[in-house]
């Protein structure tokens, strides 16, 4: 009972501490900002994969923000809609990234939309089922 208390708790705090940031700033979880984000964790993988420390002080909760969405974005629309989805198992985390940066980049007016809307239609579009 103790343990269900305290991940209540947790789960309050961390519930404030992330509305006051979205209060903050006016386009989080929009596409605009998951781009930036994404762009960014290009960046520190650099040509090599090896990393970029200078990279990496900038923003890691964004790259990890934009990994992290996009890799349980497909992972739940490949096991909640199998006929929308379909990565092939050699499919990268980075290629899957890749192909929402390519979808948002060439369709900038979707910008303004929801971050996890805009990551399901780039993967719908990059990885479509037979």
């Amino acid at each position: 009972m103790k343990y269900a208390g305290l991940l209540l708790l947790l789960l309050f705090v961390t519930g404030q501490t992330s509305d006051q940031n979205q209060a903050r700033q006016p386009d989080a979880g929009s596409g605009s900002q998951l781009v930036q984000r994404c762009r960014l964790y290009f960046e520190f993988l650099g040509r090599t994969g090896a990393g970029r420390e200078d990279t990496f002080e900038r923003d890691p909760f964004g790259m990890g923000y934009c990994a992290g969405l996009i890799r349980a974005t497909a992972a739940l629309a490949e096991s909640l809609m199998p006929d929308r989805i379909c990565l092939p198992r050699t499919t990268t985390g980075a290629q899957a990234v890749w192909a929402v940066v390519q979808y948002l980049e060439d369709n900038p007016s979707t910008l303004l939309e929801q971050d996890t809307e805009l990551v399901l239609r780039a993967l719908e579009n990059a990885f479509r089922c037979p």
